[in-house]
């Protein structure tokens, strides 16, 4: 009896550590269309919540994405080319974020926002060069 007792408590504890130690899957991004038609979006963020969103860009224009938050929190910005390699971010702390991408060629990319710290509202805003 003790050694199933002991199996079903290592069983237990191995799958809490998968569980607490994985990072969660990915939130399926909104496109969101063009780059350079984009206007901006607020979104309600929870704590240790993220969003993601798909834009569209010209290679060579060069595109500016920024956040900023009402309150305080530490807001986190990534951006994915199309084969899923981050090339751009801002994990600085506080809700501010900017990063600067010139795409390679034509294109979507992945914008994921992440907030730790608590709920806020974040504007998201992208700008395309001229």
């Amino acid at each position: 009896m003790k050694s199933i007792t002991r199996l079903v408590t290592a069983v237990v504890a191995v799958i809490f550590a998968v569980a607490t130690l994985c990072p969660a899957q990915d939130v399926k991004p909104t496109d969101l269309g063009r780059g350079a038609a984009f206007n901006g979006k607020k979104v309600g963020i929870k704590d240790k919540g993220e969003v993601a969103y798909l834009l569209s860009f010209t290679a060579g224009k060069e595109f500016e994405a920024t956040t900023d938050g009402v309150k305080n929190t530490d807001v986190h910005l990534f951006v994915y080319d199309s084969s899923g390699a981050e090339v751009a971010k801002d994990d600085s702390p506080g809700p501010k974020c900017s990063v600067k991408v010139t795409p390679e060629k034509d294109g979507q990319y992945k914008f994921v926002i992440k907030n730790a710290g608590g709920a806020n509202t974040v504007t998201f805003n992208v700008k395309v060069a001229k």
